[in-house]
């Protein structure tokens, strides 16, 4: 028996019933779109761990554009600590079930903070501001 689809709200695609009803009447890919690569199933998780508040300033930071900096160990720190930094806070906005450890995170910002000055290091700083509210948020 085939199950009728209905109307994706934004793209107009068909969907099975019960993406249409995960989804808030979106089709998935609409859905992830609007929701920062999230599925239903993750945001369920995030509410309840307790995380969704995490969840929104998370994405807006990592909207921001990281200030530039022109000197080659900067550079270097940066894209070799930022990507790996990024990854941890998102992948355990994602994933994680329990505590979030992010004491080697700590490490890495305390190395960028040492070679960065200006915009750069208030942003720095505040990746650090919550990266540690995020650990605490999390102690069990």
């Amino acid at each position: 028996m085939k199950s009728e689809r209905v109307k994706c709200n934004t793209c107009e695609s068909l969907v099975l019933p019960s993406t249409f009803e995960k989804c808030d009447g979106l089709c998935m890919q609409c859905f992830m779109k609007e929701n920062s690569g999230y599925r239903p199933s993750e945001l369920s998780s995030l509410k309840e761990r307790g995380l969704c508040l995490y969840f929104e300033r998370w994405n807006e930071f990592r909207n921001k554009r990281v200030p530039s900096k022109k000197d080659g160990e900067t550079i270097i720190k940066l894209s070799h600590y930022l990507p790996v930094i990024q990854a941890s806070i998102s992948g355990f906005l994602r994933f994680g079930e329990g505590s979030f450890d992010g004491q080697k995170n700590i490490e890495w910002l305390n190395q960028l903070m040492s070679c960065s000055e200006g915009s750069l290091n208030l942003y720095i700083q505040e990746l650090e501001a919550f990266n540690q509210e995020l650990v605490d948020a999390t102690k069990t």
